[in-house]
């Protein structure tokens, strides 16, 4: 199979709907651009974002070019049970407002980095910042790589001319329309997302014979027995146990602690409303995550039937090949601008959040007193930059960002997510601990990844290459040093730390909505250590031979 064989051959019907949907997201920018007057409407919309929208841009930026590309080339290729990696994926936004979703909308702050700095001081603040800002630019920097892919081989652009051009363009309109912007555009997005997917999907299991194609989702269901008389092995779970745990602790955890997402929840109009974002949330992901794996099933079934194996690259345009082989040629075009719309949505969130830590997070952690108007040009600069600076890294990138978002997603399972979670539900956790615990959990995690040192990897094979395995060891270290530390230096620096307790007392039942402050609720040791001994064994497990 060559390269011709999956790009379109009318490459100006490709651009001509990509152009028009690029348009489409500069006129949203600009309308917004006149609604923002405020460092709170640059990062966060005003607060205004009603839960169907905030749903829609929460699922759109969940999702990525690995949606429509990379994520269904497994499935063909290696037959990978990804409908248990995206149970794990659709607990993150429900998992966030129930942890600390509502309790940051009252605190008022802008991202979880915000929230690090005002519960533990700035010290703490700049540390988080420090991880978050690795974990969203090897977050973005895979996005930007597949997007000038998708013009690089599917209509035969250059990769360098590729990539510059959408980064150009793609930072641009986020710059111009911020949070409003984003959130809006993330939503049409979504829309776009979920037509390009499930709808040429719908015609292709129609041609294949499925009954249920109206639904496709579901709809592959009537082509399993056939499938299987050929591969009786599809559905196995290819793995050990401690794969799909591992799944949970780096990606669903790991969630928790992204600023992109918290910043879904911190639109949000109200508390109520920011609840009401989690069940359309997970209908719109779980549409398009197994309507994802309804695809790659499709293509396993397609060139099962045809005896024919693809190449890793072919594979990754399984989406494409399945188009281009069923449904008419401008039908692949409208799939392209899924799959760019796709990427795009992730990239806006992960530059909005960068900009929101560096803008407001470190700069105005310096220069607090500084004039909103300030803020707000500080906010534009740091939006810009973020979009440059990831573009220059995405020209020569590093040789791991293949699975540089799974990497990404354990680093902050491991090192942000602790110091956040436990400092919304626990009044004992302190300064100390969470510098501690992050620090040491953090590093500990760099150093046991493939791709620092292999010789200290975790698991074996693809287990070891996409690089979370080893979550399982550094996110209950990251836990059960932030509560020991805390309350060992409770001891150790016994004066401090009791101002410090008493400020979060304070803090923690305000965020949680009370009245009164009691200095009694949220202060409790015995489950902070029910919870270091649940972690043990997790770590005792994590530690034995893959």
């Amino acid at each position: 199979m060559t390269e011709a064989d999956w790009q379109i051959q009318n490459i100006w019907l490709g651009m001509g709907i990509t152009l028009a949907v690029f348009a489409l997201y500069y006129i949203v920018a600009v309308i917004s651009n006149k609604q923002t007057h405020t460092s709170a409407d640059l990062y966060l919309a005003g607060r205004s974002v009603g839960p169907v929208v905030n749903s829609l841009a929460a699922a759109s930026t969940w999702m990525s070019v690995a949606t429509f590309l990379g994520v269904v080339a497994l499935i063909q290729q290696l037959h990978l049970p990804f409908v248990y990696m995206w149970i794990q994926l659709i607990l993150s936004v429900p998992l966030l407002v129930l942890l600390y979703g509502a309790s940051l909308w009252r605190s008022g702050v802008y991202t979880s980095v915000h929230f690090v700095q005002m519960r533990y001081g700035r010290s703490a603040g700049y540390l988080a910042a420090v991880w978050m800002l690795l974990i969203m630019l090897m977050y973005m920097i895979g996005q930007f790589i597949g997007i000038a892919k998708v013009f690089e081989v599917l209509l035969g652009l250059p990769y360098t001319p590729s990539l510059i051009i959408s980064a150009l363009v793609i930072t641009g309109y986020i710059t111009v329309g911020g949070m409003k912007g984003a959130t809006y555009n993330d939503a049409i997005q979504m829309v776009i997302m979920m037509i390009a997917l499930l709808v040429p999907l719908a015609a292709i299991l129609k041609q294949m014979g499925v009954t249920g194609y109206w639904f496709p989702p579901l709809g592959y269901g009537d082509l399993t027995d056939v499938l299987l008389e050929r591969i009786p092995t599809f559905f196995d779970l290819k793995y050990e146990p401690r794969f799909y745990l591992a799944l949970f602790v780096a990606l669903t955890l790991g969630t928790l602690g992204l600023p992109q997402l918290a910043q879904r929840v911190l639109t949000s109009s109200s508390i109520r409303a920011a609840r009401r974002v989690v069940p359309w949330f997970c209908l719109w992901v779980g549409m398009m995550f197994l309507g994802t794996y309804a695809m790659g099933f499709a293509g396993v079934y397609h060139f099962a039937s045809i005896g024919e194996t693809l190449t890793p690259e072919a594979a990754d345009k399984t989406t494409l090949l399945l188009n281009l082989a069923y449904n008419p040629e401008w039908v692949s075009a409208f799939v392209i601008a899924g799959v760019l719309a796709a990427g795009v949505s992730t990239i806006a969130g992960l530059m909005i959040g960068i900009a929101t830590v560096v803008g407001h997070d470190i700069v105005g952690s310096f220069k607090p007193e500084m004039p909103d108007i300030k803020k707000l040009r500080w906010g534009y600069v740091a939006l810009a930059g973020t979009g440059v600076v990831s573009m220059l890294v995405s020209l020569d990138p590093p040789a791991f960002l293949i699975t540089s978002i799974f990497w990404a997603f354990g680093l902050c399972a491991t090192a942000v997510t602790p110091m956040v979670v436990l400092g919304v539900w626990s009044t004992r956790i302190n300064f100390w601990g969470a510098i501690f615990g992050s620090t040491v959990s953090g590093l500990l995690y760099i150093a046991m990844s493939p791709y620092v040192f292999p010789d200290f990897s975790i698991g074996n094979g693809l287990i070891a290459k996409l690089g979370y395995s080893v979550a399982l060891i550094t996110v209950p270290v990251g836990f059960i040093l932030t509560i020991l530390g805390s309350l060992a230096a409770e001891r150790l620096f016994a004066n401090s730390a009791a101002s410090e307790l008493s400020r979060a007392q304070a803090m923690v039942e305000g965020m949680h909505g009370w009245a009164t402050v009691t200095r009694e609720r949220y202060n409790g040791v015995q489950w902070l250590l029910i919870l270091c001994a649940l972690w043990v064994p997790v770590l005792i497990w994590g530690m034995q031979p893959w």
